[in-house]
């Protein structure tokens, strides 16, 4: 069905509503929509607040049309299709059109529907309502009241069908026209995160309620969506600011629902997207792209080699090949950053990014046929079902290039999952966006809230690449209005964190993120802190409650330095510790008796004190040098021989000299052996290859297997 329904529907559906003679009947007819616009549907059209405001103005007059159409008699011209009102003093012209209040246009500056688009509402519902009946509710002003007395909750697919006729009118569109309407993306998304789920789960927690020329469908974590007779799919009215694809995407998704409770699963259709000619020579292009910068040696790549990486994610992006652009982006920053002489970024972490991206061009040139969707990858943000929330860090963190933001990383209690959430902005933007505890800097409150305690999440969206998005859309609700981690169990958290993160799950094309540990501290298990004079950063001994003992890396001058330093002078009470990579990120300590979470780079304000277990024999002040040890695990002879691998591929790959020479012939030879020894053929072939045969490629599928052997080394 076209969402747009012509004339003759719109007269037949008048009837319903008959306008007053002053405002003459066939105009109105033709605007008979605006007669189904109950308070419900205008503040989800808007919001109570605005609701209220074009009421007052309403009543005291302010609102009146400026070219009030005239009725054609015989022969007259047609039913004008436009309608200006203006609204307030001086007046503001508002236009609704026949298509509802979706098309209306205001001049006023406030994006999205304002209070002149809701007083004009008003006043077309009024004008097409003979008596005004409706005028009556009470739902902007009482929030559980239902806004009009003929409205109904319906609970069963039974009742949900039985006589409704707006409900009928959208069991008899079309699903191929609802996603056309909607748009490819609103079926992306929709699809990607619906497809394949029962009927039974579709319909559980659904709820809709009726009343005469409109329905209003929910479901947990949703926002209200308000279908209105007449306006089609396009014209569904979804409550609160969202952008045009989540909009479009949450509209298809309560048709869908809709459809579910008539016990009707929704045809998808089968995806036409093949891996064409076209597709392929940008995939080709970008692999030889990748080797062409490698063979000049990224010690030698500069920002232009960068700005290409850039371009060729925006040309991904426009053929529809969205995990390739991330990638390809990822790999820009970075190759950026190695360019401007960032000193957290090194050759090797630009290597990684650049061999993601090259191996996925070769999975993608190996299609025959229709491609794996996990390998084009999804374009937008989807529905996000979290469950209690851990935090475990927080880091801030500043670009070479300006750019400042945050990072926050968490444990899903209930799913048994890491998550994380990245929020920035760019050099020079956003004023308001800058390093502070009570900063508003994601999902709508404070880092210091965030880090007081487990928390839930309302509204959630996930991004294309895993994380959670930052919108403000998303709220935070705590679990409990006292801050602290009591009677959180840190050891589970700790062995599940321990499983998690290696295997299958994270042997995955992009890059791999820094792993993320909880190191339980055992009774004074904060030891020595020492310098590593060879790459110039100290280090801090940690013993844990197993008695494994831990070296962690903290850069001179740096984050994690201080939080140590606070922890340390303050004498607080150390329990555990949150490690990402070799770094702590974040340490759970007893302070006002509570246990509390310091983040590295927001630590709460100082004056607590108090002997503890965690602490240290001697403070930075008496730190010595010391030959660097390593941790227990990463004695294991896989770990031992990845590090290995990857220095002798960095300095191959920094150089842009392929063959090896000298020490890395040595050590690629002596580790062909090794990985042989350990069973790890496919390896021992890549870097025989990159030995006997070598070229950029063979660098980057050596490297590209060396990253996934990481991901799957406990």
């Amino acid at each position: 069905m076209n969402e747009r329904t012509g004339k003759s529907q719109r007269s037949a559906g008048a009837s319903d509503a008959p306008a007053p003679e002053a405002h003459g009947g066939l105009w109105a007819a033709a605007f008979s929509v605006y007669g189904a616009l109950d308070d419900v549907a205008l503040i989800a059209l808007g919001n109570r607040g605005l609701l209220r405001r074009g009421r007052a103005e309403l009543a005291a007059g302010r609102v009146a049309p400026v070219n009030e159409p005239a009725d054609p008699g015989a022969g007259a011209q047609p039913v004008a299709e436009e309608v200006t009102i203006g609204v307030g003093r001086p007046p503001v012209p508002v236009t609704l059109t026949v298509s509802g209040p979706q098309d209306a246009r205001c001049p006023c500056p406030v994006a999205g529907i304002c209070v002149h688009i809701l007083a004009a509402c008003l006043w077309m519902r009024q004008a097409v309502n003979r008596d005004g009946a409706d005028e009556s509710t009470t739902a902007a002003d009482t929030p559980t009241a239902p806004a009009c007395p003929e409205a109904r909750a319906t609970s069963t697919p039974a009742q949900a069908t039985s006589s409704d006729p707006v409900l009928e009118e959208v069991l008899a569109w079309e699903p191929a026209d609802v996603e056309k309407s909607l748009g490819a993306e609103a079926r992306r998304r929709v699809q990607a995160s619906l497809a394949g789920m029962a009927l039974g789960r579709l319909t559980a927690g659904t709820e809709v309620t009726t009343a005469p020329g409109r329905l209003s469908i929910t479901w947990p974590d949703a926002p209200e969506i308000v279908v209105i007779a007449g306006l089609g799919p396009r014209g569904m009215i979804v409550s609160g600011r969202h952008s045009s694809a989540a909009n479009a995407a949450w509209c298809l998704q309560a048709v869908i629902r809709l459809f579910a409770r008539a016990d009707r699963p929704w045809p998808w259709p089968d995806e036409k997207t093949t891996f064409d000619d076209r597709k392929r020579d940008v995939v080709s292009t970008v692999a030889t792209s990748i080797e062409t910068l490698l063979s000049a040696g990224l010690s030698h790549a500069g920002r232009r080699s960068a700005t290409d990486l850039e371009r060729l994610a925006q040309v991904t992006r426009l053929e529809e090949l969205p995990r390739l652009s991330r990638l390809l982006t990822s790999a820009a920053g970075r190759l950026r950053a190695l360019a401007e002489r960032d000193d957290a970024l090194d050759e090797a972490t630009a290597l990684s990014a650049l061999a993601a991206a090259w191996s996925l061009t070769q999975a993608l040139t190996a299609v025959t046929g229709l491609p794996d969707p996990a390998l084009i990858g999804r374009a937008g943000t989807e529905t996000a079902q979290t469950g209690l929330l851990l935090p475990l860090s927080a880091t801030w963190w500043t670009a070479p290039s300006g750019s400042r933001g945050l990072t926050i990383r968490l444990w899903d209690l209930d799913n048994g999952q890491p998550e994380m959430v990245t929020t920035g902005r760019a050099a020079g933007t956003d004023a308001a966006f800058q390093y502070s505890q009570d900063a508003t800097l994601l999902w709508g409150t404070s880092v210091r809230n965030i880090l007081s305690g487990p928390l839930r999440l309302t509204g959630a969206q996930r991004r294309p690449d895993g994380s959670l998005a930052p919108s403000n859309r998303t709220s935070v609700t705590r679990r409990s209005t006292e801050p602290g981690y009591d009677d959180i169990d840190l050891e589970a958290v700790a062995d599940h964190l321990q499983r998690t993160g290696t295997g299958p799950e994270a042997a995955r094309f992009e890059a791999p993120v820094p792993r993320l540990r909880l190191i339980l501290v055992a009774q004074d298990g904060l030891g020595p802190i020492s310098i590593d004079e060879v790459h110039q950063h100290y280090l801090l001994a940690v013993t844990s409650t197993d008695g494994c003992r831990h070296l962690l890396c903290m850069e001179v001058g740096g984050w994690e330095m201080q939080m140590v330093s606070d922890v340390l002078s303050r004498d607080l009470q150390v329990y555990a510790i949150t490690v990402e990579g070799d770094r702590p990120s974040g340490v759970f300590v007893r302070e006002h008796d509570r246990i509390s979470l310091l983040a590295a780079t927001f630590p709460p304000s100082r004056g607590s004190s108090g002997r503890g277990r965690g602490r240290p024999r001697r403070g930075p002040e008496e730190a010595r040098t010391q030959e660097a040890e390593t941790n227990g695990e990463d004695r294991a002879p896989i770990r031992v021989l990845v590090q290995d691998v990857r220095e002798a591929l960095t300095a191959l790959a920094a150089s842009g000299a392929m063959r090896p020479t000298g020490m890395v012939a040595h050590v690629l030879r002596t580790r062909v052996r090794r990985a042989g020894e350990l069973q790890l053929a496919t390896l021992a072939a890549a870097l025989a290859e990159v030995g006997d045969r070598p070229s950029p490629s063979a660098v980057l599928r050596a490297w590209a297997l060396v990253d996934r052997l990481a991901a799957l080394t406990p």
